[in-house]
């Protein structure tokens, strides 16, 4: 019977999904064996069922299985069988992974000694019918037709003889001391572990989520290119005259997806003869229909964009340009009398200007009826030839904002960018009905991911405008073209406090913030003026951005799963695996403690520009070393608590400049950023802390200073009041971030005054 289940179960997972098995053979083919898997749909147990090597004895899936089936999965076990199960319990209602319930540890308190676990992942299967993903599970149009499914099976750790040592003589008549139940046993070395894990079902989770993102890994093979993506949403009848993009940034102008594809293949044919021997193509334009059509063009062309960030200072920009070998650059006019570029004359510059004067009403027309008349795939594969573009190649080059250093490029491919952006897209929950407002600049990496390629490749309608500060209208663009989606800074949400109406965000169903730490109270007024509770994501340009986010809480057939808690940058996105690793030797820690995060996944860069050494240096076995520092919570939310970067070192003592900063603004209330912490050198202690303040905090500084011995801050990590020096505003970078180079550069001008 076992083998006529898994006949069907193949049957049936070959017919609905393309399927692909990765690390079969780390399941032995005989002896006790778990197989622990995540749960994305209602489709994994026969999904499992087909990708494995011998058929389980027992399945698993219930949130809180009896004692009686957890005695005969330990028997299955002790018989040498397999053991499947599913240790969330439910099918997600988000995508994130749900906790590990207790049921897996009662489990290998029962197993015997030896027993292989094996962490399973899944990918491609979030998203499908048999999911929550945009509706109730079987009540939606499939998203697909055969999509690609794939199932990885990881290492596998073996439990260790629960039997505790032997106990010491004992007196005639005594009883030997049983083992204490909040003992468990360890995680042997293995599978990414080191010595003395607990056995744990949060330690465990990470093994899945681990397995799960090294499956997205290689199912990244099957996700579509971004460029080529747009090209079939723009070409479908039923969006040629939807609305694509409204621009907002000189003006109003709306323009459908067919028109939107037209503009793209007009700019792309007057760039094509410019660039034929470039790699790379600077972009110098705003948020805006503009640089949507310059990326877009320099994509179909097969090069990497490099947007240039207009914020930095002229040194930022001319390295950026002499590392990427730039030797074109696009812009327009019009943003030029704006903010000036100044670049070697042997750069050249292309204007959008002239690449609309140039363009021909017979090529307008003839790029319409091609999307008019001919399918997606043949305008794809024949008339662009897009089909020659691999998901290893070179998308776009993003480089650092410089905050701590010269700026760097972070190479990101196809694979990178399209994997994350479908990631978000199905994390999130963008939707074709969904009007994203973007308006953070594209040289930022989550501009450029969320803000341009997601609504391309979510068949969304983008809303643009190229000032994030120009709070009054923003909130009058929001409120008029009802946007739903929106991403932000918390520098940014206090300018909208101060400047927007109740009514402007009432559209908004989410609000994500990154780039900085998004307080509590910050949230907890944004909610009480506008009715949208901002939730906190987070993302780095190595890692394409996006990482995690907290969502809303999600409800479907009886269950609410948690999504969100404040304090914390949510949960990774599908796909992607988090976790923390020892500062020294880079040993990974056990949930719960404090380290430096890493991630890992298909997003993980290609590497920095020319920069081998410290490419190998920040990347290891695919995982990512993103210098912030923080846990993972046994519910699998990511806690950052710091920067590596952001710690002095004062008496040989490592002093937390992020948690001091934080204290002394939860002190001072009111949600606005009024003081910055940096270090400075010091003769007798090595450093010493510095705050530089705007002149409206300088009368409450001495009690705050005063006030953080209450908060429980050792005396050493308490700035002196002489070290406090006024200024007239604190840097930030573009997309609002506190600029950490110029604010330790501004402490050491100041502190030696």
């Amino acid at each position: 019977m076992p083998a006529l289940f898994r006949l069907v179960a193949w049957l049936l997972a070959r017919t609905l999904y393309r399927l692909s098995v990765y690390g079969r053979g780390r399941v032995p083919r005989s002896g006790g064996c778990l197989v622990l898997c995540n749960q994305a749909s209602y489709a994994d147990g026969f999904v499992l069922r087909a990708a494995l090597s011998r058929p389980p004895a027992v399945v698993i899936d219930e949130p809180e299985p009896s004692d009686k089936a957890l005695q005969r999965a330990a028997d299955a076990l002790a018989r040498g069988r397999l053991v499947l199960m599913f240790p969330e319990g439910r099918v997600t209602r988000s995508g994130h992974l749900l906790p590990f319930g207790p049921a897996v540890e009662r489990l290998l308190a029962l197993a015997p000694a030896g027993v292989a676990v094996i962490p399973a992942g899944t990918e491609g299967l979030w998203g499908g019918w048999f999911s929550y993903h945009g509706g109730r599970a079987f009540r939606k149009r499939p998203r697909a037709v055969r999509p690609h499914v794939g199932v990885l099976f990881g290492e596998p750790v073996k439990t260790p003889d629960p039997s505790p040592p032997p106990p010491p003589p004992q007196g005639e008549g005594e009883e030997a001391p049983s083992r204490p139940p909040s003992v468990s046993p360890s995680l042997p070395r293995g599978g990414g572990w080191g010595e003395g894990f607990p056995l744990s079902a949060p330690n465990l989770r990470l093994l899945v989520q681990e397995a799960a993102a090294d499956c997205a890994v290689r199912q990244s093979d099957y996700v579509p290119l971004v460029h080529r993506a747009f090209v079939r949403n723009a070409v479908r009848f039923r969006n040629l005259f939807r609305p694509c993009v409204i621009d907002n940034a000189a003006g109003e102008r709306i323009l459908s997806w067919g028109k939107t594809y037209v503009g793209a293949v007009c700019v792309t044919d007057y760039l094509r003869p410019k660039v034929a021997a470039d790699a790379h193509v600077g972009v110098w334009l705003p948020t805006g229909l503009g640089g949507a059509l310059a990326n877009l063009a320099i994509a179909f062309l097969g090069k990497a964009s490099v947007n240039l960030n207009y914020t930095a200072g002229t040194d930022a920009v001319r390295s950026a340009v002499r590392q990427a070998g730039v030797r074109l650059v696009v812009t327009s006019k019009r943003f030029l009398l704006r903010v000036p570029l100044d670049l070697p004359p042997e750069v050249e510059r292309v204007y959008l200007e002239d690449v609309l004067e140039s363009v021909t009403k017979g090529q307008r027309i003839r790029a319409f009826l091609t999307a008019l008349l001919l399918p997606g795939w043949v305008i794809d594969r024949f008339v662009l030839g897009l089909h020659r573009h691999r998901p290893d190649d070179t998308l776009t080059i993003v480089f650092s904002s410089g905050s701590t250093g010269e700026p760097k490029g972070v190479v990101l491919t196809h694979r990178n960018v399209g994997s994350n952006t479908d990631a978000a897209i199905r994390t999130i929950q963008i939707r074709p009905d969904d009007r994203l407002f973007g308006v953070l600049p594209f040289f930022h990496s989550f501009g450029y991911t969320v803000c341009l390629w997601a609504p391309l490749v979510a068949a969304a309608t983008a809303v643009y405008y190229p000032d994030p500060r120009g709070a009054k209208e923003v909130g009058q663009l929001v409120r008029k073209h009802r946007a739903t989606l929106m991403l932000s800074t918390a520098t940014f949400l206090r300018f909208y406090l101060r400047r927007c109406d109740a009514g402007d965000f009432q559209s908004i169903r989410l609000l994500i913030c990154g780039a900085e730490k998004l307080p509590v109270k910050l949230q907890d007024e944004f909610r009480a003026k506008f009715g949208v509770l901002p939730l906190e994501g987070y993302g780095c340009t190595e890692l394409s951005p996006v990482v995690s986010t907290n969502l809303p809480e999600i409800t479907a057939d009886g269950f609410t799963q948690v999504c969100n808690v404040r304090g914390t940058v949510g949960q990774p996105l599908v796909g992607v695996a988090y976790r923390a690793f020892a500062q020294e030797g880079r040993e990974p820690l056990p949930v719960g403690e404090d380290g430096v995060l890493c991630g890992k996944g298909p997003n993980v860069m290609a590497g920095y520009l020319h920069q081998p050494g410290k490419t190998k240096e920040a990347v290891r076995d695919g995982w990512y070393y993103t210098g912030d520092v923080g846990r993972i919570e046994p519910e699998g939310f990511i806690r950052i608590t710091g920067r590596v970067s952001r710690f002095a070192k004062i008496a040989g003592e490592m002093v937390p400049l992020e948690r001091v900063e934080e204290e002394l603004l939860d002190l001072y209330g009111g949600g606005d950023r009024v003081l910055a912490v940096a270090a400075v050198p010091d003769e007798s202690r090595g450093e010493r802390v510095v705050v530089l303040h705007l002149p409206e905090a300088a009368d409450r500084l001495a009690d705050l200073l005063d006030r953080l011995g209450d908060r429980g801050l050792p005396n050493l990590w308490v700035p002196n009041r002489r070290d406090c020096y006024p200024v007239e505003g604190l840097p930030v970078l573009g997309s609002g971030k506190l600029d950490l180079k110029a604010v330790g550069e501004l402490a050491a001008q100041l502190a030696v005054k």
